[in-house]
């Protein structure tokens, strides 16, 4: 039996200190979740300002907001070197400390501050579209007039070391994304909601197409002319390779749950459990479906990433308790004692991060 849990709820609107507040809400943040969404980095680039976002029964809920300065150049990112911060929906997937930061670069690598998130771009969206580049990281620095500068890194953002410990607090590696956006837009919230409805129905039918082996409505979800696979390639040999999985004796049973959905840049990304069983074949684990309107205004799947990555229980989840903010990545909040710690093998530069 299909089941999706966490979707269509509808519940209080998000508070924004506005006279309109009961009225809009952050577009991109189109609904939340207490696995992959508890928390929310979004930067605007227009304004230098990186907010954290919270998930209040789906929906966002401001909780600070710090400076930041992004590439030198303004504009989205399109190749190596261009200077430029990458505008989409990212994860981030890893943590380095400073000491890793030192052993990396040498001294050179003191400028990343206490320590840096990465960001996994590129995403698919930004592989079919052809753009290049790497090492695109949230991290601080050890000179922190680059701030209020706003334009001044080669890609990266770059935010004062207390706000990186403070933010730290409310990350988790390859569940907590960060949307970047040139302006942070806002949704009446009939609107918003009926944003969320329609990719949500997207989700919702292609779950059940697969379940019921509806091959037809199914590949209807996908957008024929943009859909590419990291694995089987363009559209036609994906819905082949469908189609003769589809064919198998016995039907599957799939279950979604803990919907988080996040749009930027003309896209939209909706991140689930998912949890697979078939005759031969029974596997959990993460699925992100990327979605783009078509030509008829209609959200179809454009790209799909299935990974363990991100599933395994937390400390809280094991508890089952809600997720509380802690001291994850660092074990102060004093920058100064972070940076004093330097190997005594790092004594000379190496390759920074590519960007």
């Amino acid at each position: 039996m299909l089941r999706l849990t966490k979707t269509l709820a509808l519940t209080t609107l998000f508070a924004w200190p506005m006279a309109q507040a009961a009225e809009v809400l952050p577009a991109p943040l189109l609904q939340l979740d207490d696995k992959f969404s508890h928390h929310v980095l979004v930067a605007e680039k227009s304004t230098h300002q990186l907010h954290l976002f919270q998930n209040d029964n789906g929906k966002p809920k401001l909780v600070k907001t710090v400076q930041m300065a992004t590439g030198k150049k303004a504009g989205d990112k399109i190749f190596q070197g261009d200077h430029r911060t990458p505008e989409g929906v990212y994860q981030m997937t890893e943590f380095l400390t400073h000491e890793d930061l030192i052993k990396r670069h040498g001294k050179a690598g003191e400028i990343y501050g206490v320590g840096a998130f990465v960001m996994n771009y590129p995403n698919p969206i930004d592989e079919r579209e052809g753009k290049t580049g790497g090492g695109i990281w949230i991290h601080s620095t050890n000179d922190e007039t680059r701030i209020d500068k706003g334009l001044d890194s080669r890609g990266c953002v770059v935010t004062a070391n207390v706000d990186l410990i403070e933010l730290a607090k409310y990350i988790e590696l390859n569940r907590t994304s960060v949307v970047v956006v040139h302006n942070l837009n806002y949704l009446k919230s009939d609107a918003w909601e009926s944003e969320r409805a329609n990719i949500l129905k997207t989700v919702s039918d292609w779950a059940s197409a697969w379940q019921s082996e509806d091959i037809t409505t199914y590949l209807k979800q996908y957008d024929a002319k943009q859909f590419t696979d990291r694995t089987r390639g363009n559209y036609s040999a994906f819905s082949q390779y469908k189609k003769a999985v589809f064919s198998a004796p016995g039907k599957p049973e799939v279950n979604l749950s803990n919907i988080s959905i996040m749009m930027a840049n003309g896209y939209a990304v909706a991140t689930f459990i998912q949890d697979y069983k078939a005759t031969n074949l029974a596997d959990v684990g993460k699925k992100l479906l990327y979605l783009k309107k078509n030509e008829y205004y209609e959200w179809k799947i454009v790209s799909e990433v299935w990974t363990k990555s991100g599933i395994e229980p937390s400390e809280e989840e094991l508890n089952k308790v809600a997720f509380q903010p802690s001291m994850r990545f660092f074990k102060t909040l004093n920058p100064e004692q972070i940076m004093e710690i330097i190997p005594a093998n790092a004594t000379s530069a190496t390759q920074s991060a590519s960007n």
